[in-house]
């Protein structure tokens, strides 16, 4: 079945189309790390309005991680790139000199929780908790993933929720004078979540811990920038590289429906059949040039040469000659003639041709050499 120029333009054309949007990529639906710049149910974009509409301007931390004490609180959820000694030793020195410090994430940070001395469990729990004191008011029930891992609390680290099998969800410890709360799952603090149990309560009262008026900051330095994986898709997502996209589209495809070419066609010329004798005169001509006649002798020589030993069954060395003139007297007296003639005859052309039919006609005696006129 012969398609027309048409159907294949305008499948040309639906192919771009699904590759731009594969290349484009599917929209921010999901975001496990919790970024606080996604309105995803796993994203955390509320907490930032929440803060906000408690009368706190918010900070995004996102050129680096340097807190300081004007901000009275700082949020750090599931942090996917680790955390460096000096930064970790920062978020330490804050809270000690006054801070608030909101530490979420399913596993942890290495290098944070070495630093601030948090223990999780290698077991898992419901992440369904309830308030395990005062500390939080209304807090009742949480709730959150279906399995978590829990914490393993030091002696001045006070828990603030359990599991219902009574694992410690987070804790809260003063740490100089200021505060660490460390959460075993921030999924609690995500937009999808804020509306279950008591969650929005959870949310308020640790944007709460900040005094009033102060900044709450959220960390996404640790997040990394959106797009790095993609520059295409980065470039796509926008309104007018998307404009663009669709103009190379819609040009090309207008070039492929009603373009032309340019001019009537050109045959190509046929190339003529040429001889073998061409070849040899054409390549004795670029001998000449070169004036290697006597390199070209003592090549067809040394041809012929192995020519006969693997015709006659005779081994390379110093032997051949006597051993050639036992077995084949004439091959071998024909050789020393052609050789002899190439060493006499200089470099002539004539002198090279000749000796070559000769060696030729002693190499392959089947096959003659073709006939060259000499000019």
């Amino acid at each position: 079945m012969k398609l027309s120029g048409r159907t294949v333009a305008v499948g040309a054309l639906l192919l771009a189309i699904v590759l731009a949007f594969v290349l484009r990529g599917p929209s921010s639906g999901d975001s496990p790390e919790h970024r606080t710049d996604s309105d995803a149910d796993n994203g955390a974009s509320a907490l930032v309005q929440l803060a906000s509409a408690l009368d706190h301007p918010t900070a995004i931390l996102q050129d680096g991680f340097q807190p300081d004490l004007g901000m009275g609180a700082v949020f750090v959820l599931t942090p996917t790139q680790g955390f460096t000694r000096d930064e970790a030793a920062r978020a330490l020195d804050y809270v000690k000199g006054g801070g608030v410090l909101v530490y979420g994430s399913e596993q942890g940070d290495p290098q944070l929780d070495l630093t601030l001395q948090v223990a999780r469990q290698r077991t898992l729990a419901s992440g369904d908790a309830d308030g395990a004191g005062p500390q939080l008011a209304g807090v009742a029930h949480v709730a959150g993933s279906v399995a978590v891992q829990p914490l393993t609390p030091a002696r001045a680290q006070v828990i603030l929720l359990r599991s219902g099998g009574g694992q410690p969800i987070a804790f809260e410890e003063f740490i100089g004078r200021g505060r660490l709360v460390v959460l075993a799952d921030p999924l609690p603090l995500c937009n999808g979540h804020l509306r279950q149990a008591d969650n929005w309560r959870l949310a308020a009262d640790l944007v709460g811990l900040a005094p009033a008026g102060s900044r709450v900051a959220f960390d996404e330095y640790h997040h990394g920038p959106v797009g790095v994986d993609s520059p295409l898709t980065g470039w796509l997502s926008t309104a007018w590289g998307v404009a663009i996209a669709w103009a190379v589209i819609v040009a090309f495809a207008g070039l492929l429906l009603r373009g032309r070419a340019f001019g009537p066609r050109l045959e190509l010329p046929g190339t003529a059949v040429r001889s073998s004798a061409e070849h040899v005169v054409a390549a004795g001509a670029l001998l000449a040039r070169s004036r290697a006649a006597s390199a070209t002798g003592r090549l067809l020589a040394a041809a012929t040469r192995r020519a006969l030993a693997a015709r006659h069954g005779i081994g390379p060395g110093p032997g051949f000659e006597l051993t050639l003139a036992r077995r084949a007297p004439a091959e071998a007296a024909e050789l020393r003639r052609a050789e002899a003639e190439l060493e006499q005859g200089g470099e002539g052309e004539t002198a090279l041709l000749d000796a070559a039919r000769r060696l030729h006609a002693l190499a392959y005696p089947d096959h003659p050499p073709p006939s060259v006129a000499r000019e």
